[in-house]
């Protein structure tokens, strides 16, 4: 092996370190208030979306993450609904603007390959 093609073993490498880092600790965001409520509402919609919960989902291949959320609007309200600390007891609730959720598919929890939005329903 020449030196040019151990150098570049170690690029790889490094890559592959810096995309696992990323994929695991960096891409999760923190919210707090109407923006944390409406994450979670993200969160358990796309879990119970059959359209997303396939084959490869079923035996644990692929997983979905929150990774921006941001008010779209600030007049007006949203209807979402929303589960409580336990997951068990789910009601609809009000929350102030429009919000918007960008989801990102992970294959094998470290290679993302789908990325989609998701739009609170906002009425004036």
């Amino acid at each position: 092996m020449t030196k040019r093609e151990k150098n570049m073993l170690y690029i790889i490498i490094l890559l592959f370190i810096v995309l696992i880092t990323k994929s695991l600790f960096l891409d999760e965001i923190e919210v707090k208030g109407d923006a944390l409520k409406f994450k979670q509402f993200v969160e358990k919609s796309v879990d119970e979306e059959k359209k997303y919960n396939g084959l490869l989902k079923k035996w644990g291949l692929v997983s979905y993450k929150v990774v921006d959320v941001k008010k779209t609007k600030k007049d007006g309200f949203s209807t979402i609904l929303y589960c409580g600390e336990d997951g068990k007891t789910c009601k609809e609730i009000k929350i102030a603007g429009e919000y918007q959720g960008k989801v990102r598919g992970y294959f094998l929890y470290l290679f993302p390959y789908k990325e989609f939005k998701v739009k609170s329903n906002w009425k004036k």
